[in-house]
């Protein structure tokens, strides 16, 4: 044991506890690995997947013949567990990946800050993270953004120390060209581009010249390779996989973060402070520790050496908001790189003495009593919405308010797994607040953590995969390949990934497939309640009802209706 401000504290983390740790991770991050497909990205990411498993390792594409937009590593990693497993690509294998990136970030981040920070905030941001439902909720699903964000961070590590003068060990410098290159090769030059930015901003922050760097033999070390290898890495996948990938390249890292008006794409063009508010919602409640931290960092309250490691936790999360937030396409999965640094930043304040400068002392106070009322008020909310069979507030929007209506259901009917979340929100806002009484911060840090994991498991291992069941078309798919018997199958525009790939293949539009072309051939069409209104109305009158669907969503619940010749 070691003890830190006249408080004991927890063990250093031993194999063994790293071990127990590492389980602990995987099991919360894993909620939900099997829940159905929604929407289009996840799928279309998966039929990816599934193409690389079939041999087309540089230029796999969907069901409808689109070649991938990213770079492959995820995908041939993906391809390589469901060839190990003997399977074709479900939820699961399309998931793993991501799930396990996500749970060697929650790691990495436990030991990185336990040796530079401190054992207390190690332990307490490897539970915020866990925590964090923007973190959480973003780890079972079959995206790059998880695995970049892992190698993004582990570049930074390996780093660090020779940014703060350390001796440049080739191990560190092997270890940084070959995770840099890996980022590469899961989402491409932004790898490069975040860890350079992050890198930036600490040493602007720190009040340092970033030019002082270009000085610097392992700065050359690492860059030459890393560019060489990069350049390599897009001309063998321009020759062998596809001419057309380098139209993905210019779009893919230009294109979507120059402006609509300045020859970039205008994809998922969003306001400036977007991504800011993504980042906040996604972090809450423990984003409100973040002015506490600020005030400690300014006043002085840490030691130089766990000063400097925090502001380099946060120059990711820096980078991040200001790379993203005038980039033309903003997404809310571009928010994840953030999360660790404010979950670092954020148990920092937890490893200060209790006889911190009373104004930082008092703000600390005030927002673990602030989060542990909100959450005790929140739960209160929800029990009292539920029993007067009260509906979602109007200005969430529909997933949101489905989320909410889920949640109170379960509290109506008793669902056993709610109810032992929400009891575990109650005792552990109130444990915190007890701490707080006696001046008890680490205890007090960690009842605030606890009631973060089991508010985003509430959502992440109940709400969220019931609501996917409510609204995927996996069941639904099933009975239409049944009911239908290989007769042609068209929908009304476009492409539906999460169609394909729950009906075994490309579903054509009504214009490609030519369904409505009058024939002795009966032909079926898959539409959503919403767009009946598009369709002719000719066409309308050959429609014949066969299946119908009760599934939630924008669009409306999907029916099968035949077309008469």
């Amino acid at each position: 044991m070691t003890r830190l401000n006249g408080q004991e504290a927890l063990p250093r983390p031993t194999a063994w506890r790293l071990a127990v740790a590492a389980l602990a991770a995987a099991i919360v991050l894993a909620q939900g690995i099997s829940a159905p497909f929604t929407k289009d990205a996840e799928p279309q990411s998966a039929e990816w997947m599934q193409s690389v498993a079939q041999g087309h390792l540089l230029a796999p594409r969907d069901d409808y013949g689109f070649l991938t937009q990213k770079p492959l590593l995820y995908y041939w990693l993906g391809a390589a567990v469901t060839d190990l497993t003997g399977g074709v690509v479900d939820e699961v294998r399309a998931r793993v990946i991501a799930v396990a990136a996500g749970v060697a970030l929650a790691m990495l981040i436990l030991v990185w800050t336990c040796a530079n920070v401190g054992v207390i905030e190690g332990w307490l941001a490897f539970v915020f993270l866990l925590g964090t439902y923007g973190f959480a909720s973003r780890a079972p699903l079959a995206l790059t953004d998880m695995l970049l964000t892992l190698l993004v961070f582990t570049a930074l590590t390996m780093v660090y120390p020779l940014i703060e003068g350390g001796a440049a060990r080739r191990g560190h410098v092997v270890a940084a060209i070959v995770v840099l290159q890996l980022g590469v090769l899961t989402k491409g030059p932004i790898a490069i581009v975040l860890t350079a930015l992050a890198t930036v901003f600490y040493f602007l922050i720190v009040r340092r010249n970033p030019l002082v760097l270009l000085r610097e033999q392992w700065l050359w070390a690492i860059a030459i390779p890393v560019l060489a290898m990069t350049a390599a890495w897009y001309l063998t996948w321009f020759r062998y996989g596809s001419p057309h990938l380098a139209r993905t390249l210019v779009t893919e890292n230009f294109g979507h973060f120059l402006p609509a008006g300045g020859g970039g794409t205008g994809e998922s063009a969003r306001p400036t402070w977007f991504i800011v508010a993504h980042i906040i919602g996604g972090a809450m409640p423990l984003v409100l520790l973040v002015p506490a931290a600020i005030v400690a960092l300014v006043r002085g309250e840490f030691a130089e050496p766990k000063r400097r490691a925090i502001l380099f936790a946060a120059s990711l999360t820096l980078a991040v908001i200001v790379l993203f937030s005038i980039a033309s396409a903003k997404r809310d999965d571009y928010i994840l790189p953030a999360l660790p640094g404010i979950t670092i930043v954020c148990a920092s304040v937890f490893g200060l003495a209790r006889d911190a400068h009373p104004a930082v002392a008092r703000l600390r106070r005030v927002t673990v009593t602030v989060i542990a009322i909100v959450m005790l008020t929140a739960v209160a909310a929800l029990a009292l919405a539920s029993l007067a069979h009260t509906s979602a507030p109007a200005w969430l929007d529909s997933s949101d308010a489905e989320l909410v209506g889920i949640v109170c259901r379960g509290i109506r009917t008793g669902d056993l797994s709610q109810i032992i979340l929400l009891l575990a929100i109650v005792a552990a806002a109130l444990a915190a607040l007890l701490a707080l009484t006696r001046v008890d911060i680490a205890r007090a840090g960690f009842g605030v953590g606890i009631l973060s994991l089991a508010a985003s498991l509430l959502f992440t291992a109940v709400a969220r995969p019931r609501l996917a069941a409510e609204r995927s078309v996996r069941e639904f798919a099933q009975f239409v390949h049944e009911r239908i018997d290989g007769a042609p199958l068209c929908i009304v525009s476009g492409v539906n990934y999460e169609l394909s790939f729950y009906y075994g293949a490309a579903v054509p539009d009504l214009k490609t497939g030519r369904c409505a072309q009058k024939g002795s051939t009966p032909a079926y069409l898959f539409a959503y309640a919403t767009e009946m209104a598009s369709l002719k109305r000719d066409l309308r009158a050959r429609l014949n009802p066969v299946l119908q669907s009760n599934l939630l969503g924008g669009p409306g619940p999907p029916a099968l209706y035949e077309i008469t010749p």
